[in-house]
């Protein structure tokens, strides 16, 4: 079977969260930031309620990879936010779908695609995935 790419249905995500979930943890845990500041449980919350979107990858018919992302708006303009991207040969993922997946953003008026990350995932997006602005995101917790 070949490499595949769906964009899940809340109930697709709920029916094979025993096997999206170990991926969607992996990227939570990927930062110190995503650390404190998202769980496996709340990307599921956010899918199931409609306020995130799950595109999963599959080798063989097997969950491979996790892209979830959110709409955002800055100044009116209609955005994309990774929150949550992770799986097994990441970069073959890429090289299948990404372009698929960027034509789809834009045929839903996305004007930019952003994602936080640590700076050696942020050379990642730049090198590979096509990314050309990258910034330093610093919290301090009190």
């Amino acid at each position: 079977m070949a490499e595949t790419i769906a964009l899940l249905t809340p109930e697709k995500i709920a029916e094979l969260w025993t096997d999206i979930e170990p991926l969607v943890e992996q990227s939570c845990k990927s930062n110190e930031v995503g650390i404190t500041d998202i769980t496996p449980q709340d990307v599921y919350n956010l899918t199931q309620l409609d306020l995130a979107t799950m595109f999963v990858g599959f080798s063989k018919g097997k969950v491979s990879t996790v892209l979830t992302i959110q709409f955002t708006s800055t100044n009116g303009k209609k955005g994309v936010e990774i929150i949550a991207l992770a799986g097994r040969n990441l970069l073959k993922f890429k090289s299948l779908f990404w372009k698929p997946i960027l034509d789809w953003f834009r045929a839903n008026d996305v004007e930019f695609v952003s994602a936080y990350g640590t700076p050696e995932l942020a050379k990642v997006y730049m090198k590979k995935f096509g990314f050309t602005l990258s910034c330093t995101y610093v919290r301090m917790i009190l």
